[in-house]
């Protein structure tokens, strides 16, 4: 089996000592063991080296990677223009690893000048693989680079991602090596650019046991409110490095680890020893698997029914029948919902983020079940703001379902509540509406404002105003405490 080596780098810009200028010092156990890793690849120089960033054209949905013949930058942003780099691109391996993730449904981006100017983004090395690169050219400088943009999809599918990426390395006879840019935690301390939050240190020595201990399956299953306390961005760049890894058996250290700036550096190594090894990918599976069952285990009928319709028909491609919805759901909830009519909406939400919203203001079905299983359907595979919804994605959806209670016209705002209220606003035929109770808005005036946005209503004079209650039904939280997954 062929040698394999990943590297974890931090990229923190004030580490070069131009930048820096004595302050880099600070992170002296840093430095040495950058050091350290460019006399080994000195050494053992690499034919290609992959970059792993999390700062380069990152999208929601999906992994971008550069599909330039040559990619440059520099640190102007920095203050800095004159470091700059210019690497050639392994075209051909970047084709083929992109070729491997579409086949197995992993949504790419590949990024070319022409496309860039449809995104209004740049092509070209950001600080996430130029710090790691800057050190690296200290001792090599003739290889070529394929540079891969994390997403903000599932941790799951960062480590799949980098398992898909070594089955194309294995087919290849150039040495290959991948480092992992990122930096852990930036909550270590108040002197950082966060305040203090304490899931900061305790982010940081989760990630550094991993290592040390090969167990990434405990990174996977991170919570989305703990990461987010622990304000880190390597986390996924360390993920897609630990997959290349899955089937393997490998040595792991841990060169380096400090946070004198409020922000946890670790350097480390992980080194294939030439033995296969158990997969992780069921493991994984079967953890998902077990949150997705205490997950809908808390779901009551309504939510029931709007993840057995999108499952159903992403599954199928067709509608759940009548008959699968009796089987599926208590029968006092057919019975009573079956002779109900109303407007409903259906989120649908992964990983903490939107992944779909469609909804109606009144009915438009023959009763309130086949409402809440159109608009399921449609929050899955016909919000034009994301893609559809793919049957990988099923085990991490959570759902919420909101039955809309009958509007009532308002003379002004001073009669809405952004918690009790949902709002909807008329002007010249156009219409938009806004649910009560929603994350990150906490007045009337955004309320008001952002549902005259989806309209396209530009000024309050002569619009109507209506407000309406809704029958809220989502899981609030799954897990009883923190050590749970």
């Amino acid at each position: 089996m062929k040698k394999h080596r990943v590297i974890f780098m931090p990229h923190a810009p004030i580490l070069l000592k131009e930048i820096g200028a004595g302050k880099e010092l600070e992170a002296s156990g840093t430095l040495l063991a950058m050091e350290r890793i460019g006399m080994i690849l000195k050494n053992e120089p690499p034919d290609t080296i992959i970059y792993i960033t999390p700062h380069g054209n990152s999208f929601t949905n999906g992994t971008c990677i550069l599909w330039e013949n040559e990619l440059s930058g520099d640190f102007g942003q920095f203050g800095h223009p004159d470091i700059c780099f210019k690497k050639k691109t392994d075209m051909q391996l970047t084709e083929k690893i992109n070729e491997k993730l579409e086949e197995e449904g992993i949504v790419t981006v590949l990024m070319d000048k022409k496309l860039s100017k449809s995104y209004g983004v740049l092509v070209h090395l950001d600080h996430g693989a130029m710090v790691p690169m800057y050190f690296v050219d200290k001792y090599i400088k003739d290889y070529e680079i394929v540079h891969i943009t994390t997403g903000h999809t599932s941790l799951s599918e960062h480590y799949y991602i980098g398992k898909l990426i070594n089955e194309v390395i294995k087919k290849t006879d150039k040495k290959i090596l991948l480092i992992c840019s990122g930096d852990l935690s930036h909550a270590l301390s108040d002197k950082g650019p966060y305040s203090y939050n304490s899931k900061g240190p305790a982010f940081d020595k989760l990630v550094k046991q991993s290592i040390e201990k090969k167990d990434p399956v405990s990174l996977v299953f991170i919570q989305d409110e703990f990461l987010e306390g622990a304000a880190q961005c390597g986390l996924r760049s360390f993920l897609v490095g630990f997959g290349t890894m899955d089937g393997m058996q490998y040595d792991s250290k841990v060169y380096s680890y400090e946070g004198p700036f409020g922000v946890g550096y670790l350097t480390g190594v992980l080194e294939s020893i030439g033995i296969e090894a158990f997969s992780l990918i069921q493991t994984i599976k079967e953890r998902r698997k077990a949150y997705y069952n205490k997950r809908t285990s808390k779901e009551d009928d309504y939510i029931k029914l709007a993840r057995k319709s999108i499952e159903h028909y992403i599954l199928t491609g067709k509608r759940i029948s009548e008959d699968e919805i009796k089987k599926s759901l208590s029968m006092s909830f057919v019975n009573h919902v079956g002779i109900l009519h109303g407007g409903c909406f259906v989120s649908i939400h992964k990983n903490k983020k939107l992944r779909g919203c469609i909804g109606t203001i009144a009915a438009t079905s023959k009763n309130l079940i086949d409402e809440i299983v159109y608009n399921s359907i449609s929050a899955a595979t016909k919000d034009h703001r994301f893609d559809p919804i793919r049957e990988d994605e099923l085990y991490d959806l959570e759902i919420k379902v909101d039955i809309l209670y009958e509007r009532e016209p308002i003379r002004s705002k001073s009669q809405l509540d952004v918690i009790q209220y949902g709002v909807i606003v008329e002007k010249d035929g156009k219409r938009g509406l806004l649910l009560p109770n929603l994350e990150g808005i906490h007045s009337v005036e955004e309320q008001v404002s952002i549902a005259m946005q989806k309209a396209g209503i530009e000024t309050e004079e002569n619009m109507k105003l209506f407000r309406f209650k809704v029958e809220r039904h989502e899981i609030i939280d799954v897990f009883e405490d923190e050590d749970d997954f």
